[in-house]
């Protein structure tokens, strides 16, 4: 069972919608506003955001663009009335999807089970371990590349990359003023709308090394 954010100003399709992500097995909060959205995403770590364009004085591009920042690995999709190429190419800049008219359109419950399973297959490697945020800057080398830790936990990492660079399976990761190389599988990787930067998530491979007691022994030591 997943938790999906419901957003939209119209309570009128919000139930309506509610009802039809209900019927899907799902939990569902539905808020009618930019504020209570903003306000859920940060208390209840919801598996979904499906937001609409028209949210009063906000729209759903900024709940995106909130989420993006913040809970990187959160899928995203805007619905809208009608077809607007010019906020379906901002939704996608966003890494979100964009489905028009939701309760006629079949696309939408097929692109929800989509998004849900990408989470679910991102997400259940990496929450095994609890993550620790790097208050300042951690250099590494990801195989030839120059690239920046985000975050980190016994068992993943975030990488931020200057580049979009097309990954391997397995890639290794050294931090060049310990040595310290460990090797990792990419999990999840999109761009930063605030940025422009590259963000990837881990998976580490290296369980039961040595590699990875000096990798837990350099988690525990890192600001």
């Amino acid at each position: 069972m997943f938790l999906i954010l419901l957003v939209d100003a119209d309570r009128a399709l919000l139930k309506r919608t509610e009802a039809l992500l209900s019927a899907e097995g799902h939990l569902v909060i539905a808020v009618s506003s930019f504020p209570e959205a903003k306000a859920h995403l940060y208390t209840v770590s919801p598996d979904l955001l499906v937001a609409d364009v028209r949210l009063d004085a906000f729209n759903g591009l900024h709940l995106a663009a909130r989420a993006r920042l913040d809970y990187p690995n959160l899928p995203v999709i805007i619905t809208h009335a009608w077809a607007d190429p010019v906020l379906e190419r901002e939704a996608q800049r966003q890494g979100a999807a964009f489905v028009v008219s939701p309760l006629e359109n079949p696309d939408f419950l097929i692109n929800v089970r989509a998004a849900l399973e990408r989470h679910r297959l991102a997400q259940a490697p990496i929450r095994r371990w609890p993550r620790k945020q790097v208050s300042g800057v951690v250099e590494a080398q990801l195989e030839a590349s120059h690239v920046r830790i985000c975050d980190m936990s016994y068992g993943g990492l975030k990488l931020a990359l200057d580049e979009d660079l097309e990954l391997p399976s397995v890639f290794d990761v050294t931090v060049p003023n310990t040595g310290l190389t460990v090797h990792a599988r990419p999990v999840w990787m999109f761009r930063s709308p605030a940025t422009d930067e590259f963000w990837c998530g881990a998976e580490l491979v290296d369980t039961g090394t040595t590699a990875m007691t000096e990798w837990r022994d350099f988690v525990d030591a890192t600001q």
